[in-house]
């Protein structure tokens, strides 16, 4: 049985400060009100949070808008509505937030707050992949190799769950235990070809377009 990983906001409460921290580091110019909405989630302080992070999200900050959509996700402050974490989490998704972008994946391939819809799942799911997220590199190669909401594609999925390992420091991580299981299951050629492609993959700045282009050749 194929192995998708759950949300990743399933979080304690240290877990999604460090999450937090991250984002605050991030290279676009930090705004004082996440710095102290940061600040405010340490300390337990969840209305000073929802106070700072609310317009900023409004503005249109990603890293408020998915920070917001943990909020509503875990009940950190407020009551838990997968549905309003559901439109944050899309709202941070569309402006490129590899981590909203696999959470909203998730809650559409689960049906979680948002009606099941596993094409949606695999696109959201994509982009976040060509980031080099290795949660999202599973999970898209669950969708492949079993051929929901996509075409079934067993050597793109072998490629995916490849590169997912390469990118991971977990040798146990869930990509692994799909690609040894995907493996037992395909010919020697296309073994051979999926390989090739997460090669390709695996180059330099090359995953994104490596996967546009397969994607492009494959489509009737």
């Amino acid at each position: 049985m194929n192995c998708i990983l759950t949300f990743r906001a399933a979080f304690t409460a240290s877990v999604c400060m460090l999450l937090f921290a991250c984002l605050a580091l991030l290279v676009q110019p930090a705004k004082a009100g996440f710095d102290e909405a940061t600040a405010a989630f340490a300390a337990g302080d969840y209305p000073k949070v929802l106070a700072e992070l609310t317009p900023l999200a409004k503005q249109g900050d990603p890293r408020s808008q998915y920070s917001m959509g943990l909020l509503y996700e875990n009940g950190f402050g407020v009551a838990i509505d997968p549905t309003v974490a559901a439109t944050w989490y899309l709202k941070a998704a569309e402006q490129g937030n590899s981590d909203a972008q696999y959470n909203l994946g998730v809650m559409l391939e689960r049906g979680v707050g948002v009606p099941v819809n596993h094409t949606e799942a695999a696109r959201w799911y994509r982009p976040a992949a060509e980031q080099g997220d290795i949660d999202a590199l599973n999970n898209l190669g669950v969708l492949y190799e079993t051929g929901r909401g996509v075409p079934q594609d067993k050597i793109l999925a072998m490629a995916l769950y490849s590169v997912s390992v390469s990118f991971s420091d977990n040798s146990s991580a869930r990509a692994q235990q799909n690609r040894q299981l995907l493996a037992k299951q395909m010919s020697p050629e296309d073994l051979r070809a999926a390989l090739v492609l997460a090669g390709d993959m695996l180059k330099m700045s090359n995953l994104k377009p490596a996967l546009q282009a397969y994607l492009k050749e494959s489509t009737p």
